[in-house]
């Protein structure tokens, strides 16, 4: 292909030089003649032969010369920026080679942290299920708790419920008991040793007060009188040392005898017995030795007399 267009160019620069010098008058009509053309002549059969204009046909072809000059430059040029584009997306492409080398490194490098990124995820579902099964279990444990829970704040309540009650029944108690008369009494008979045995049945005198609560006990007459009415409780002890020698006594309920002891002593005895009585207000109690039995009380307070209200009525 550049060869040919190098003869066209060569062919085409002679003629341009012919032509020119043609121009100038420094070469003869002969001369061109005889060399590049073929001069043509008349005909003698009456018609009339014209010479081509070869200087136009020339010209025309120098004009397409420079056209095929200029587009040739033309093209050189856009072949250079071909070569220069061809160049830079040469390079372009190196640098692309480069960045997808390491863009498939990179990638590599993903997979293998992609790789134990997954691994780690599996372990921490696996981990993730462990807690919440354990988060499943305790709840169930704490929906245990919670009903235990509530369980007892019903049974604190209840409680409260009862200890309130309580505390009213105290307080009730507490105001019953703020009016309700103290009688309680403790006597010992005497320091003086022996006693009897007597001719008749003699009412015993305590002397000797130990407790008299209500001051409901007489120490000089031996006799309890009821304050209130209520239930009340007596007890009595009695010895005797003398040998032989019968230890006898009676409690007394107003002037009936509700209750009688004796035993015999060889050395020594002694006696006792306790009981409750309802007793009405201004009813009387005491004790009292039987006729020609003896009894014995010093400073020990072998014999006593006790009693007390359980509860008025």
């Amino acid at each position: 292909m550049r060869g040919a267009v190098a003869l066209l160019v060569f062919s085409l620069l002679s003629l341009s030089g012919a032509w020119a010098q043609a121009e100038s008058g420094k070469v003869k009509e002969s001369a061109v003649e005889g060399k590049w053309f073929r001069p043509m002549y008349k005909q003698t059969n009456g018609q009339t032969n014209t010479t081509p204009d070869i200087w136009a046909e020339l010209k025309e072809l120098r004009n397409m010369v420079m056209e095929q000059k200029v587009e040739l430059t033309v093209t050189k040029t856009e072949l250079q920026c071909q070569k220069d584009k061809v160049a830079d997306l040469q390079g372009e492409n190196a640098a692309l080679a480069s960045r997808v080398t390491t863009s498939e490194k990179e990638v590599e490098k993903q997979k293998v942290e992609v790789t134990g990124l997954k691994e780690e995820l599996s372990l921490t579902k696996t981990e993730l299920q462990l807690q919440m099964n354990k988060m499943e279990k305790m709840e169930t444990e704490n929906a245990a708790l919670n009903a235990r829970v509530t369980a007892c704040e019903s049974g604190n309540a209840a409680l409260q419920a009862r200890l309130s009650a309580s505390e009213k029944e105290v307080e009730e108690l507490k105001r019953e008991n703020a009016d309700r008369p103290k009688v309680a009494f403790s006597a010992g008979l005497t320091d003086a040793g022996q006693i009897g045995p007597l001719n008749t049945e003699t009412t015993l005198i305590y002397s000797k007060v130990i407790t008299n609560i209500g001051q409901a006990y007489n120490p000089n007459t031996g006799i309890f009188t009821a304050p209130v009415r209520g239930v009340y409780y007596f007890r009595f002890t009695a010895f005797e040392t003398r040998n032989p020698q019968w230890l006898g006594v009676y409690l007394y309920h107003n002037d009936h005898s509700v209750l009688f002891v004796s035993e015999v002593a060889k050395g020594h005895v002694s006696i006792s017995s306790a009981l409750t009585l309802e007793l009405g207000e201004g009813d009387v109690v005491y004790m009292s030795l039987y006729a020609n039995y003896g009894i014995y009380d010093d400073v020990y307070n072998r014999t006593t007399f006790s009693g007390f209200l359980l509860f008025p009525l």
